[in-house]
């Protein structure tokens, strides 16, 4: 018989998960806010991510999107609601590195834990993005629908975070040198020798460039060569692809990958409003982990 959850989890609109897969684990999530042409909306709230794309693509002199993650008092509100049902919290977010959410977060743990020391309250920084934190909040939405303790999914969920590897890719670095995540020299250089780069997400969660390659298919190739260098021996993996504005893109890069590797589960999502804001129309990419470290 399953145990009765002792917590729940809580993320925000960056990890990229289904409606379907939230409502089936029990996940709650925040949205962030995107701020077009002056106007504030809120991610899967009012705005999708096909509608940033648009923007983006449409946007003259650089003026793109801008985003901000969800303040204090909305964790707030949030956490003391799943307190007040006599659960503990463990919320989980996207790197500290390109975003204040984990701070905003941690900032209402602290209020709530001096309104009630007795509140068990974890606030997890992913140091990843996308599917990555989606990836990690679904492992532990599963350890707890288990019965497990909050301790004891925070230690699954580290071991997956030690394991965990990102590439993406696009035809330009322009939008992330627009919202200041890499240098804008090195975008320049990838620009005038046409080259795609592929950017990865390091164990500190901070964006460096992991390759790059001249033409997509090159880089689809390149991508599933450091999936396998990666992962050496650890196989089966779980995988999850994701996509800006490019549905025949991550086809391919997703046919490239597979036809190499033994794969035991797949998600394929749309890269979300307030990610797309970064790293722009086009980017494709995956996250993937052991499947041994899965909780099943």
């Amino acid at each position: 018989m399953t145990k009765e959850a002792e917590f729940s989890v809580v993320t925000d609109t960056t990890s990229d998960l289904s409606e379907d897969i939230l409502k089936e684990l029990g996940i709650s999530l925040i949205s962030y806010y995107v701020y077009v042409n002056g106007d504030s909306y809120q991610e899967k709230i009012d705005i999708e991510p096909e509608d940033i794309w648009k923007s983006m693509i449409e946007a003259q002199d650089g003026k793109y999107p801008k985003t901000a993650c969800p303040g204090v008092g909305e964790y707030y509100e949030v956490f003391k609601k799943i307190l007040e049902s006599g659960k503990s919290v463990l919320s989980i977010h996207m790197t500290s590195w390109g975003s204040g959410a984990f701070q905003s977060a941690t900032a209402a743990k602290n209020i709530l834990k001096e309104e009630n020391p007795n509140y068990e309250i974890e606030v997890y920084d992913s140091k990843s993005a996308t599917l990555g934190t989606g990836f990690l909040a679904m492992e532990a939405a599963k350890a707890a629908l288990k019965g497990w303790s909050v301790s004891q999914a925070l230690q699954q969920i580290k071991k997956i975070r030690e394991n965990l590897f990102h590439a993406f890719t696009n035809d330009t670095l322009k939008y992330l040198a627009a919202g200041g995540r890499i240098g804008k020299a090195k975008y320049l250089l990838a620009e005038v020798f046409n080259i795609n780069p592929i950017i990865s997400i390091d164990s500190d969660g901070v964006i460096y460039a992991l390759d790059k390659e001249r033409g997509r298919k090159r880089a689809y190739q390149k991508i599933a060569s450091h999936t396998h260098d990666f992962f050496k021996n650890k196989f089966p993996i779980n995988i999850g692809f994701v996509h800006a504005n490019a549905v025949e893109e991550v086809s391919k890069l997703k046919e490239e990958v597979l036809k190499r590797f033994n794969v035991k589960e797949i998600l394929s999502e749309k890269l979300g409003a307030a990610l797309s804001v970064h790293a722009g129309p086009g980017t494709v990419g995956l996250v993937a982990y052991p499947s041994e470290l899965s909780v099943y």
